[in-house]
């Protein structure tokens, strides 16, 4: 108990305080192929000391607990090898892209970095020595700690990008299967019905009436609109509620079932609902219709293209990430031990 003891106070330093300058920065954790991961790379990656400041700030408890009892400190030594592990897998992928004949060059990988962070400083009005001020004072390291993370992040992300492009490049899509999918989503590809109708607001059943009443004498149904519905959205242009499809919040169920069966012409109403009462005049009608097939080509080429690339894509990585992998020489050396 006293050794382990004395061991959790040796790697007190190491887990509390990664981002520190110490002899433990070149640390090699793991070799992937001959490729080091140092513990200066995995304290940038964990970022711990932010992690605990954060948790600090809202809880000493659990913080304390975290980094005073052996519990604790076994429990962030589990999470930086679990980090350990996700930064393994991304040199392998990097690898991989590599194998392939993908080349990520340190020189692009800078350059786009460089670039990223310029356009960050820029929409905050603020220039890179400023960015680097608010980072230090933020806890976040500085901008050299940053730019090493984003530099690693940024050649996995490519290395992903490029393979995926080299293995589906290949992939088309024929006449027959845009025409099958056509077939098989009509649903898809149907026009709502939408109408475009008038309509009357008033607070009580009898004033409802009294405008129907005047409608049905000959009165024009924008002129009664204007004089006498309560409706501040629509009483200034004569009860105009333009285009609205099934969907419209602004319609009580019962509404919406009685106005899309109606005839062009119709008037319809007065019925009572949660804002009133209503009366309706149809205008126009478009009815749900089918949209031709080289209306939507295109679009069914790219839903299509996207499934087919997105399947070759992942039967390859996981056949030929998991055969890399196990061809691989991979040692992690955590805490000095080796597996």
């Amino acid at each position: 108990m006293r050794k382990m003891f004395l061991l959790l106070i040796l790697l007190l330093p190491i887990v509390l305080f990664p981002q520190q300058e110490t002899s433990a920065s070149t640390e090699v954790v793991a070799v992937v192929n001959g490729e080091v991961i140092t513990m200066e790379m995995l304290n940038l990656e964990a970022d711990l000391s932010r992690i605990l400041k954060g948790i600090a700030s809202v809880d000493t408890r659990f913080f304390d607990v975290l980094t005073t009892t052996q519990e604790g400190i076994m429990f962030l030594l589990r999470y930086k090898k679990e980090v350990l592990n996700d930064m393994v897998d991304q040199l392998l992928i990097q690898q991989l892209a590599r194998k392939e004949g993908i080349d990520i060059s340190d020189e692009e990988v800078e350059k786009i970095v460089s670039k990223r962070l310029e356009d960050t400083a820029k929409s905050l009005g603020a220039t890179i020595e400023e960015l680097d001020k608010f980072l230090k004072e933020s806890g976040f390291g500085d901008i050299e700690k940053l730019k090493k993370r984003l530099k690693w992040a940024l050649k996995t992300q490519l290395s992903l990008e490029r393979l995926k492009e080299k293995v589906t490049a290949s992939a088309t899509i024929t006449e027959d299967e845009v025409k099958s999918y056509y077939e098989n989503n009509k649903d898809q590809f149907k026009t709502q019905s939408s109408i475009h109708a008038l309509r009357i607001l008033t607070k009580t059943k009898e004033d409802a009436e009294k405008a129907l009443d005047l409608i049905r004498s000959g009165e024009d149904f924008s002129k009664v609109a204007s004089d006498l519905s309560v409706d501040d959205l629509t009483k200034h242009t004569g009860g105009d509620m333009g285009w609205f499809t099934k969907d419209a919040p602004f319609l009580d169920e019962d509404v919406k079932k009685i106005i899309f069966n109606a005839p062009v012409g119709a008037i319809l109403g007065p019925y009572k609902t949660s804002k009133g009462w209503e009366i309706y005049k149809i205008v126009e009608i478009k009815r749900a219709s089918l949209i031709p097939l080289e209306k939507v080509k295109e679009d069914i080429v790219n839903i299509l293209l996207s499934d087919k690339k997105n399947k070759m894509w992942n039967d390859w990585l996981k056949k030929s990430f998991n055969e890399f992998k196990k061809q691989s020489k991979v040692e992690i050396l955590l805490g000095g031990g080796k597996e």
